[in-house]
């Protein structure tokens, strides 16, 4: 088992603390939601169970990253790192006000920066798939209170 120094340079040990760190979060933010059981479900057993699952993988990959011999690499990556984050807030920033088709198409075209090798010819298609699948899964399916168009 490496010092404690190895042990941060390493990619498997770092991003399970930042899954733990993220599991913690989502955990923390379920509060006092009413839990419920399996039979009835309250506003919070989902989310709670998400939250343990996040917890367990975070737990997994930190344990499995002490054995990891692969180090973090030096150069950090902003282009997908700025472009995913982006198209992330502008989702959010859209989603209410436009619709979700809208706010699926926009988010990933800006997305779609984020690799060097996307073929921009097929990313109108796949906007086109996303943002139907979206509507589809989370406005009719599930009946969440989305717009699917600006209003």
């Amino acid at each position: 088992m490496p010092n404690l120094a190895g042990l941060l340079r390493r990619t498997e040990f770092l991003s399970g603390l930042f899954i733990l760190i993220l599991g913690g979060v989502c955990h923390l933010a379920v509060g006092d939601l009413e839990i419920g059981t399996a039979q009835e479900m309250g506003p919070g057993y989902v989310p709670l169970a998400l939250a343990w699952l996040i917890l367990l993988t975070g737990a997994a990959m930190t344990f499995g990253g002490l054995w990891d011999g692969r180090e973090v690499q030096e150069a950090v990556h902003w282009r997908p790192l700025v472009a995913i984050s982006g198209a992330v807030v502008i989702f959010g920033l859209l989603v209410d006000r436009y619709g979700i088709v809208l706010a699926v198409v926009a988010a990933t075209l800006v997305a779609s920066f984020a690799s060097p090798i996307t073929r921009h010819r097929e990313t109108p298609a796949l906007c086109a798939v996303l943002a139907l699948f979206g509507a589809l899964a989370f406005v009719k399916g599930l009946g969440l209170a989305i717009p699917i168009w600006p209003r």
